[in-house]
């Protein structure tokens, strides 16, 4: 079977390790090869790519001649096939979104724990996890009710947030895969497992002294189970996979995107190298918690909570208190003598901000743009857009802010903030205005 095989690598070396000429010798290194870094080294290579040979052997020579070692994540992603099953892709919650958590009662009269949370910190609302347990907003769980599909349960996951949000379930799965095979955290220590698993990994078995292997789960055309959704569990590994009628029903509803699924590698006999494993439930509370659990839902539903607004002055108010302790990460106000020009650009409602600081970095996640940087790489964004013809049914708004990962923040001509993503045309975080943006943006360090 063809696979795509990604390589993100950077170089170590334990006397230099932590210092600033170190990262300079790693990026210096790693643009010598016509490659791009982050601001410590950390470069991604496509193993498909024409030059990786070449690339690999000039990783090798280095280390060899310099004393460093190479350490990396290896990602294999199988391109050539069809399937009747999707994997749901799922984001961890926010830091700041989990808070405590309930204890219930199980069955067999042990306790489990399900998480509590503040909702309104999730920014988009999807399919989320905290370590090995997977939460669906209630727009998800709802689709299951209306059409009363049992192949799950879930458990509210209580929320202790002030503001009004979508809430949030705890899914459990009823209908079992019997068995998963997948990388089991592989290294790649193990050369002759590399070998059987081929591609690149031998080769790099070769240059690397630690390389994390992340590889597509595998499961067995006769074990899947005649359902709408099923469950693969164990360990830390909990995955949940939809049938492809019912992920058309769930596109159709908006429940989900289609980054929210990709193909599951079902196959007649399981892959060469791959940890075979079995499945099991997951523990979860008993019947009636479960029913008091949403009985508690649908009580906090009927009861009024305002929704979270935030104020230009509020926003003002942080930004400057959070100039104040790290001068190093803002720069200066925008000149006075330009503010009249960007008054009259849709840029104006920024101009407070800018007042404050023109650009800066408000945490580790979001950089708000410079002015004129802004208007570059809003120009940039447009052609891009129109090079890849996704103008049409785009979201109209201005680049004003960019993210570590390349996503671009715009302000939106609704006055709403969305984060667009790099990788594909859709919308991956959502803020109501711009002075929630910058409150959440600041609070988020």
């Amino acid at each position: 079977m063809k696979f795509k095989e990604t390589l993100t690598w950077i170089l170590d070396n334990d006397e230099k390790r932590g210092y600033p000429e170190s990262y300079q010798f790693n990026i210096d290194f790693v643009h010598s090869l016509g490659l791009k870094c982050d601001c410590v080294g950390w470069s991604e290579l496509d193993l498909n790519g024409l030059n990786a040979d070449k690339i690999l052997s000039e990783i090798s020579s280095f280390c060899k001649e310099n004393g460093y070692r190479a350490r990396g994540y290896y990602d294999r992603e199988y391109t050539d096939y069809e399937s009747d099953w999707y994997e749901l892709k799922i984001s961890p919650f926010k830091d700041d979104t989990v808070h405590g958590s309930d204890e219930y009662i199980t069955d067999d009269g042990k306790i489990t724990e399900v998480l509590a949370i503040r909702a309104y910190k999730e920014k988009r609302v999807s399919l989320k996890n905290f370590s090995a347990s997977v939460f669906v907003p209630e727009r998800f769980r709802d689709v299951f009710v209306r059409h009363n599909i049992n192949d799950v349960v879930f458990c509210w996951s209580k929320d202790i947030g002030r503001y009004d949000a979508e809430q949030y379930f705890e899914m459990f799965g009823n209908v079992q895969i019997p068995r998963i095979a997948d990388d089991s955290n592989a290294k790649i220590f193990d050369k002759e497992r590399m070998q059987l698993l081929g591609g690149y990994l031998p080769r790099l078995a070769e240059i690397f002294s630690d390389l994390r292997i992340d590889l597509q789960n595998c499961y067995i055309e006769s074990d899947m189970p005649n359902c709408n959704i099923a469950n693969a569990s164990i360990g830390s590994k909990n995955e949940f996979l939809i049938h492809k009628k019912f992920a058309e029903l769930l596109l159709k509803e908006r429940v989900i995107s289609e980054r929210d699924i990709r193909p599951a590698l079902v196959v007649k006999d399981f892959l060469p190298g791959f940890f075979i494993k079995r499945t099991e439930m997951r523990i979860r509370p008993k019947t009636t918690d479960l029913e008091k659990s949403i009985f508690a839902y649908e009580k906090l539903k009927n009861t009024y909570r305002p929704s979270q607004i935030i104020s230009e002055n509020e926003a003002l108010k942080t930004l400057r208190a959070s100039k104040r302790e790290r001068k190093e990460d803002f720069e200066k106000t925008i000149s006075k003598s330009v503010v009249a020009d960007v008054e009259k650009t849709k840029y104006a409602p920024i101009v407070p901000y800018y007042l404050v600081a023109n650009g800066g970095y408000l945490s580790d996640e979001y950089e708000l743009l410079p002015y004129n940087e802004a208007i570059q790489e809003n120009d940039l964004f447009v052609k891009e857009m129109c090079a890849e013809e996704l103008l049409e049914g785009a979201i109209f708004g201005i680049v004003f802010a960019k993210c570590p990962d390349g996503d671009r923040v715009l302000l939106t001509d609704s006055g709403k903030v969305v984060r667009y993503s790099h990788e594909y045309p859709d919308v991956t975080e959502e803020w109501s205005s711009l002075a929630q943006f910058i409150v959440d943006a600041l609070n988020s360090m």
